[in-house]
């Protein structure tokens, strides 16, 4: 009885590989895709907001505020975490921004390609501007030792302000290209129905917003546009997260047979 049923069960898997088709399982490489990609997301927005807790719990100034030069040896260890949680999601976004392209490609393959390098793109030059404290706690230590001759402490003062300035600037490209990116995703997702079309008009006015938000920062540097782009790009990894996530609990999470949409 057992051999035969063992023997059912394999002509069961065979008919299912001659048709194209993964046989529905755990092991099922799209559900795997699903899950992890989906832990990924959630993982990634709860460090963003772990980011945002150090700095409110702690009361850290702002990055651009003279405070984190003067006052650097009192907020160093707060500032180590924050950037550190941002560093860690911004990792796991590129994470889950990768598995998006091997849910989507089938789909939609040149909104999926291009907005998958769009997006990690941007998420590659924000981490390199994430861990500011490092090139400028040497400053901040010498600024604030007593044995450095006071008029060498404006020279400190600007050479800390372009180092700010420097890693504000890779933010704002960062923060600018990711929002591009989603809204190349959102396109990829109309012609994947298991994501939903609530979920892909989300997407589109995230990436929209957050584009914007971008583009008016960068135009004025001066503005807190810049914010608006973060919580719209935070908003987008968290939805998708938990998306992508469910969709990895269930039977139909297979996209592999899902025909490319027509140019």
């Amino acid at each position: 009885m057992d051999v035969q049923s063992r023997h059912d069960a394999s002509a069961k898997r065979a008919a299912s590989a001659r048709r194209g088709k993964a046989p529905q399982s755990d092991q099922n490489p799209d559900r795997q895709l699903c899950r992890w990609g989906g832990v990924a997301g959630l993982a990634g927005a709860a460090l963003m907001l772990g980011a945002g807790a150090v700095v409110g719990v702690l009361g850290l100034p702002d990055a651009s505020d003279v405070e984190t030069l003067t006052d650097f040896a009192d907020i160093k260890p707060g500032r180590i975490a924050e950037n550190t949680l941002y560093l860690g999601a911004l990792m796991m976004f590129a994470l889950h921004t990768f598995v998006l392209y091997m849910l989507l490609k089938t789909a939609h393959p040149a909104a999926a390609l291009f907005g998958t390098v769009t997006a990690a793109f941007g998420l590659v030059i924000m981490a390199a501007s994430s861990l500011l404290h490092v090139a400028t706690s040497p400053l901040a230590n010498l600024y604030t030792d007593p044995a450095t001759p006071p008029e060498d402490l404006q020279s400190i003062e600007y050479a800390w302000h372009g180092a700010q300035s420097v890693f504000d600037t890779m933010l704002a490209t960062g923060v600018l290209l990711v929002p591009i990116g989603i809204i190349l995703f959102g396109i990829a997702m109309w012609s994947a129905p298991a994501f939903g079309t609530r979920l892909t008009w989300l997407t589109l006015a995230l990436g929209t917003v957050g584009a914007v938000g971008a583009a008016i920062a960068v135009g004025d540097p001066g503005s807190e546009f810049s914010a608006v782009s973060v919580l719209a790009i935070v908003t987008f990894y968290l939805s998708t997260g938990w998306r992508t996530f469910a969709m990895g609990k269930k039977e139909s999470a297979d996209l592999t047979d899902r025909e490319p949409t027509p140019d």
